[in-house]
């Protein structure tokens, strides 16, 4: 299994005399999950517009937007 760059923690909290500090969720999930909610919004399943053929297939294509975000960021 190859490693894949997460683009670091998106909402990390630091760590102080009341908290042990929270790491945060990843960037790279964070955008995986925007790139779904505007998939979401924008297409309907009700009408027949719906272009995937399932939710698994929509979760890959949303990670692999945030991979291409985040590998462009990094550039």
């Amino acid at each position: 299994m190859s490693k894949y760059n997460n683009g670091g923690r998106a909402f990390p909290t630091p760590r102080d005399e009341y908290n042990e500090g929270n790491t945060g969720m990843s960037i790279r999930a964070y955008f995986a999950g925007q790139a779904m909610a505007g998939e979401l919004a924008s297409q309907s399943e009700s009408t027949g517009e719906w272009g995937y053929s399932g939710y698994p297939e929509l979760a890959k294509r949303c990670v692999a937007i945030a991979d291409a975000l985040i590998e462009e960021l990094n550039r």
